[in-house]
């Protein structure tokens, strides 16, 4: 399988430049600055996705560079930047095979100013607010919290909310008691029930069955003596 060399992965990165005379887009200047890169990333890249087809893929190496720039940007700003690198990292995923998924994954450290352990948290809660799971305006500005927020259900979410605790200035210490609170709920119904007194409830409920189906069985059996006692006088 041939690779791109670290000149034409240097290429790829500076493709697409504005025509000159263009009009400079700000963002369009902000991506250029974000993926240019060194040789030693280069390095890494290939090295990384050995044994994939990415390096020879301008468009993917494009938009791993892109991403990898995106989120180095995002992450020398504080609180909310974390939404910005899991939507990036999000992106990204999606021009990626299962196999340079997995390799990006085993190697994210060394392209990523933080480990896949993190990206994860970064990318469910991007979902989770992209999705409107989570309000935007009431995601907490810790990455950590809002991770905690993620993993709720839409049902335990509606709860949360109800409680007060969809809020941005909400702690990490809250939301982990309350999914305790939600964890342990269902067995806090249980030890609330008089087991004793339902086994006993079972056994009167068992005898009234009981006695209804041989009340039944009478009353079935009258039945058809009437019916017989009644076809005999209609022949008479």
């Amino acid at each position: 399988m041939s690779t791109l060399s670290r000149r034409r992965l240097k290429e790829i990165a500076i493709e697409d430049d504005p025509p000159e005379g263009a009009l400079p887009d700000p963002r369009q200047q902000d991506i250029g600055r974000f993926i240019t890169v060194n040789g030693d990333v280069l390095d890494t890249v290939r090295e990384v996705f050995q044994g994939t087809a990415l390096a020879d893929d301008p468009a993917k190496v494009r938009a791993l560079l892109q991403a990898r720039g995106q989120v180095a940007e995002a992450w020398s700003n504080a609180k909310a930047a974390y939404l910005e690198c899991g939507r990036a990292l999000l992106a990204v995923d999606e021009v990626l095979d299962d196999t340079e998924r997995d390799a990006l994954r085993r190697g994210f450290g060394r392209l990523f100013p933080f480990s896949e352990t993190v990206a994860s948290q970064f990318r469910q809660i991007a979902r989770a607010v992209d999705s409107g799971r989570i309000p935007l305006e009431a995601c907490p500005g810790s990455y950590s919290t809002a991770y905690q927020l993620a993993l709720l259900t839409p049902a335990q979410l509606e709860i949360a909310q109800a409680r007060g605790l969809l809020r941005p200035d909400v702690s990490r210490h809250l939301i982990l008691a309350f999914r305790r609170e939600i964890r342990i709920e269902p067995n806090r119904i249980r030890e609330s029930i008089d087991m004793p007194k339902l086994r006993a409830e079972l056994r009167r409920i068992d005898a009234e069955v009981r006695r209804g189906l041989e009340t039944l069985a009478t009353l079935r059996r009258r039945r058809r003596e009437i019916r017989a006692v009644l076809a005999e006088g209609a022949d008479s």
